[in-house]
């Protein structure tokens, strides 16, 4: 076996004298042996990658919200904290740096993260115009918002 390619029996039922020798070389190797590392990518990008997904996702959000097959109590509070996030009276107020902003994007994520959790999978799916890992990279960050808020206060807000 001193770096001979030993064929595996039922991998492949092309006659062997029609193969190459990147052929049989690839049956036997596995799919990582020859993959390129992936870069790591920046902050920068990260962030670009997540503004280019908020149209996808207030498309996505409206559509659910008018869509009747979402249960009326689910759209009312994800409706509420909508209207939180958009007035001027927090629990924080604004006006304290950083501190003012994050009441509202707490509220926005576990709305996001609720809305997403109750919602009929196939609606979500068809709703959502961007890619699957675009979706998948929303319902990350949203989950992520959800568990930074203390469990005794998501047990108070959560809504069945």
């Amino acid at each position: 076996m001193n770096g001979e390619i030993v064929p595996l029996p039922g991998r492949d039922d092309t006659p062997q004298e029609n193969r190459s020798a990147e052929a049989e070389l690839a049956e036997v190797m596995h799919p990582l042996d020859t993959a390129e590392p992936i870069a790591m990518r920046t902050t920068q990008e990260i962030l670009t990658e997540a503004l280019l997904l908020v149209p996808n996702l207030a498309k996505l959000l409206f559509r659910l919200l008018g869509d009747p097959r979402v249960p009326r109590k689910r759209r009312l509070a994800m409706a509420v904290a909508g209207i939180y996030v958009a007035s001027p009276i927090d629990l924080v107020p604004d006006a304290i740096p950083i501190l003012g902003s994050i009441d509202d994007l707490l509220v926005l994520a576990f709305a996001i993260d609720f809305l997403l959790r109750v919602s009929p999978p196939e609606l979500v799916d068809h709703y959502w115009d961007g890619s699957e890992d675009g979706l998948e990279f929303v319902r990350g960050i949203a989950g992520w918002g959800v568990e930074l808020i203390p469990g005794r206060l998501r047990r108070l807000i959560f809504i069945h």
